[in-house]
């Protein structure tokens, strides 16, 4: 199971997966989240994302594996993007989003909540590359200016004389739609003013009926505003029929007009390899970049003047928005270590380091010195850990095994307190070398961890696994026919206190066991 869902994650896909006699293997997940942080992770991405997020992915005996994406067709590369936000898996075959250090800072940032001074960051040196590639398009070669200021031209040109309008492949696909139909439609509304004169008329009948009948039985005249109102609209009707049937008239001329519209449209949009929206748009930055570059004797100096400025206020940003992190790192250090120490490894330290990295033309000036700095600020984070006395610290992808991987990231999650956002958590293996209290331990942190994120814990321990709200026993059966298959079992009620039992001890389920099985089950009443 933790294999099928690396793969619909976007791990590696091998085709032994398949089984044997079949020419494909078929994995589909599904996610309840916020549809806002795909987008944010997914910039790229058109196609539709509502909440419940559905990741398919096909492995064939021949040709390449497919991916959808809520039921649009994406890439391996799209499919890892969103898994890597969706969920943790942490375990023999990790999904580690904890071991990829370009995510380290993420963690830190949920933990000291700079949402504030990110979007600063992000706005001063979005203003800072604004202008410096206008200098740099001022500074550009003449001849490769002039190049592109030609080609640029022509292409503004060339959309001009299509003169396209926004909506309009979507307005002229249903104008042909009602052409090539004019005479079925033409038909059906003759046939709608055919049959409303009768039909209005026994209406009336049914009116003057009905207030005769209403001298007699005031229940009937109950009916008469239903009959009234019906009568109205069968009028209405025909009044729109006849109009729609003059208005809808076959014309050959027109139609060929529209398909002659539609494929230069269609011609313009593959030529640009755009939606005609996004023509469009483009469009409006060809008309932008030719004014500007259009302005005679550009002000350089008084440019420099600015990026001096926006160099400032980024640097400023950077450095508040480090120096919060560099605080935050040193208590979610200690919190992290704190809580190692009671998951079962007592000499555990942990590092958060905060570093920067000086060049000489960096982005970020701070004292007089130059350091490397993007959208994020100027900050590198990355996890250091030390397991063992004695021993150096280390990267942590390089110093903590399996259990150990789990057990750090239950000691992040836990000290982020349901601050970050990624939804589903996969523990696989957290109960690796530990036992008794150490396990009851780790299993009250995945429970407290349960209030802000789904948990999923796939262990042997009865410490760990009483502690949870749902049970599944996932096994491997043989069939009939001598085929191994997984076999995944909701448990309930008394079969929940079997399974406790059987994880007990040696395995045999007796009375004894059966009684512990329900004291570690009612600890989690």
């Amino acid at each position: 199971m933790v294999d099928a869902l690396n793969v619909v994650l976007g791990d590696r896909a091998y085709r032994d997966v398949i089984r044997e006699g079949s020419e494909f293997a078929w994995v589909e997940a599904e996610f309840l989240v916020s549809s806002d942080q795909i987008k944010r992770n997914l910039q790229d991405w058109d196609g539709p994302l509502t909440g419940l997020i559905t990741l398919t992915r096909e492995i064939r005996s021949q040709g390449a594996s497919k991916v959808w994406i809520n039921g649009v067709p994406a890439t391996v590369q799209q499919l890892k993007t969103v898994g890597d936000v969706l969920v943790d898996l942490h375990g023999q075959h990790e999904h580690q989003f904890l071991l990829n250090e370009d995510h380290h800072i993420d963690f830190l940032d949920a933990f000291a909540e700079t949402e504030a001074e990110q979007e600063v960051v992000r706005t001063t040196f979005k203003n800072l590359q604004m202008l410096e590639n206008r200098l740099r398009t001022i500074e550009m070669d003449q001849t490769q200016f002039r190049e592109k200021f030609q080609l640029f031209q022509f292409q503004l040109k060339e959309i001009d004389e299509v003169e396209p309008v926004t909506d309009e492949l979507e307005n002229l696909d249903q104008e042909r739609r009602v052409l090539e139909n004019a005479q079925r439609l033409n038909e059906l509304a003759s046939e709608i003013n055919e049959l409303t004169p009768t039909i209005t008329g026994r209406v009336g009948k049914i009116l003057q009926f009905l207030a005769e009948l209403g001298e007699f039985d005031k229940e009937a005249d109950g009916y008469l505003p239903e009959i009234e109102a019906a009568s109205v609209s069968l009028n209405a009707v025909a009044e729109w029929a006849e109009i729609f049937q003059q208005k809808t008239q076959a014309d050959p001329e027109r139609l060929e007009l529209i398909h002659q519209r539609i494929t230069r449209l269609r011609h313009l949009c593959q030529k640009y390899n755009r939606s005609l929206a996004e023509v469009l748009s483009y469009r409006e930055e060809l008309k932008l970049w030719l004014r500007q570059a259009s302005e005679t004797q550009p002000d350089k100096d008084g440019l420099r003047r600015q990026i001096v400025d926006a160099r400032v206020a980024f640097s400023k940003s950077a450095e508040k928005l480090s120096q919060k992190r560099t605080l935050a790192a040193q208590e979610l250090s200690r919190q992290i270590i704190e809580k190692l120490q009671r998951l079962g490894i007592p000499h555990a330290q942990f590092d958060v380091r905060v570093t920067q990295d000086e060049q000489a033309d960096g982005a970020v000036e701070i004292h007089h010195k130059q350091f490397v700095g993007d959208h994020s600020g100027m900050d590198r984070v990355a996890f250091w850990m030390q397991t063992n006395p004695g021993e150096s610290m280390r990267p942590l992808v390089r110093v903590a095994s399996g259990g150990e991987i789990s057990r750090v990231m239950l000691a992040i999650k836990a000290s982020l307190s349901g601050r970050d956002r990624i939804g589903t958590v996969i523990f696989d293996e957290i109960d690796s070398g530990i036992s008794g209290k150490i396990a009851r331990i780790v299993g009250h942190e995945l429970a407290n961890l349960s209030r802000f994120h789904q948990i999923l814990c796939i262990t042997h321990l009865p410490q760990i696994a009483s502690l949870a709200n749902q049970h599944y026993r996932v096994e491997k059966v043989l069939q009939t026919n001598g085929r191994a298959v997984t076999r995944v079992t909701h448990l309930e009620g008394d079969l929940r206190v079997e399974e406790i039992a059987g994880l007990l001890g040696t395995g045999a389920k007796t009375a004894a066991s059966f009684a512990n099985a329900r004291e570690l089950l009612a600890g989690n009443a």
